[in-house]
């Protein structure tokens, strides 16, 4: 069962709405976020070495601030297009150097990392009202990334997040935390 790196994305009500009606594994607990690392390390192979490389490498990134832009596409996706894109990118990069083996959406050099919030895909992305939709008007909208996730599938192939790992690497005891859930 696979697994995913992601930091997870604060919508606004109504984009959260569509998003759930719009993307399939919505329904199956996944949250709207920014794809990091996907397809990852089997559910049963996450063990202590990957979060210590997961926090290792959170820790040397800073939280930073974002804006929610704007509605963008591509042919089978329409997503919140998000900026800057720079730290985004940077940890993406941290990510992939550390796990090699798991290019990101199966894909090889030469591949574009665009970070973004996908809110569409398949028959909706075709569908008139997905793109007219009222809740595109609650963009741009600033917010901030504090943590990576690691989400996971389960047995019933729900996901659920399996550590919560903040950047920067602080908590109040100045050790990298991850909250299993």
């Amino acid at each position: 069962m696979p697994s995913a790196v992601i930091i997870r994305a604060d919508l606004p009500p109504g984009l959260e709405r569509l998003r759930r009606a719009s993307v399939d594994d919505a329904g199956r607990g996944v949250p709207a976020h920014m794809t990091l690392l996907y397809p990852f390390v089997e559910s049963g192979d996450v063990g202590p070495g990957v979060r210590r490389t997961l926090a290792s490498i959170a820790s040397r990134h800073e939280p930073f601030h974002y804006e929610q832009l704007r509605m963008a596409t591509w042919p089978d996706t329409i997503y919140v297009a998000v900026a800057p894109e720079g730290p985004f990118a940077r940890l993406q990069r941290d990510l992939q150097a550390a796990f090699a083996e798991y290019p990101i959406y199966g894909r090889g050099a030469g591949f574009r990392f665009v970070p973004h919030v996908t809110i569409a895909e398949g028959r909706a992305v075709h569908d008139p009202a997905t793109r007219s939709n009222r809740a595109w008007r609650a963009l741009p909208r600033p917010t901030r990334a504090t943590a990576i996730e690691l989400i996971a599938t389960d047995a019933a192939g729900r996901w659920r997040v399996v550590w919560r790992i903040p950047l920067g690497g602080r908590g109040r005891s100045g050790r990298a935390r991850g909250n299993r859930r």
